[in-house]
């Protein structure tokens, strides 16, 4: 399957789901926003090779207060993407957090997909309710 097929398959997808997005061609991802309370958040999707990557920031390094422990903070992103189904976080080259999830291009079909959408979405309401509120509170 072309990576152009893959897109389209994606995004009847996310038609399907009431997802809104925008494909952007010149990136060649496909930006799905999402806002909880006043923040808004990019959920990227793109074809990387015979992968489907579903990746969202969540903060960056530079956003954690300095009182806050990182050592804490990285030891709790590894145990919830551990503990919680389908969630996995990660931390980039750049210092983004992040919560991704990623399928193979071969396993790509409505449920999975679904699934890998809304384990990121899962991801960035759990850093938000859960993560957040802690480091601010130190």
């Amino acid at each position: 399957m072309s990576r152009e097929e893959v897109y389209e398959k994606i995004k009847t997808y996310l038609d399907k789901m009431g997802v809104k997005f925008i494909h952007n061609e010149e990136d060649n991802v496909i930006v799905a926003p999402f806002k909880i309370g006043d923040k808004l958040y990019a959920v990227i999707i793109a074809v990387m090779g015979d992968w489907v990557l579903t990746v969202a920031r969540v903060a960056g390094l530079d956003e954690i207060p300095p009182s806050a422990s990182r050592e804490n903070l990285f030891a709790r992103l590894l145990k919830d993407t551990f503990y919680l189904n389908e969630v996995a976080y990660g931390l980039t080259d750049n210092g983004d957090i992040v919560v991704h999830a990623g399928s193979s291009v071969e396993a790509l079909n409505y449920a999975n997909f679904k699934t890998e959408y809304y384990s990121v979405i899962a991801g960035i309401h759990h850093y938000v309710e859960e993560i957040e509120p802690e480091l601010l509170a130190k």
